[in-house]
């Protein structure tokens, strides 16, 4: 078993609350967290949006799903942050982890450099999803794990 299917295999394994506090570490570890914490996305205007862009609803779409999918997504993009962050979260010592961004907000911010999310002049949110052949299954995922999500699966 290679590396990466492992750190596969330790992400599917976290539970929802360590999916987050992971997610939001590797969000903090790129600089993002202040961005995210100013961004603010009406989930029901992303819920359309994603649908507009040719995401479908899946199974499975709590916040921990919707982490564990970015995260795997990440690994597969070669981060090697995301172990780390795995490791930090199931280690045993005390910490606080406020998580104080919804997990909508910090995959959008993981996800800026393949998904465009903006407001055209209406005022009506807008998803452009940038395709990368050999990632399309994991952010598929990604996508796919947030609208279930935003949308409770329907």
């Amino acid at each position: 078993m290679s590396q990466r299917d492992e750190l596969v295999r330790e992400i599917r394994a976290l539970s929802d609350a360590e999916a987050v506090r992971a997610l939001t570490v590797l969000v903090e570890d790129r600089g993002l967290l202040s961005s995210a914490r100013e961004t603010v996305l009406p989930e029901g205007e992303l819920g359309q949006a994603l649908r507009a862009a040719g995401v479908e609803p899946g199974e499975g779409g709590s916040e921990g799903d919707v982490a564990r999918a970015a995260l795997e997504y990440a690994a597969l993009q070669g981060d090697d942050v995301v172990g780390e962050a795995v490791e930090y979260v199931r280690s045993p010592m005390e910490r606080f982890d406020p998580v104080t961004v919804t997990v909508g907000v910090l995959v959008v911010t993981l996800l800026q450099t393949e998904v465009v999310v903006d407001r055209d002049r209406q005022g009506r949110w807008k998803v452009t999803v940038r395709k990368r052949a050999l990632k399309d299954a994991a952010l598929a995922r990604v996508l796919t794990a947030l609208l279930s999500h935003l949308t409770n699966g329907k």
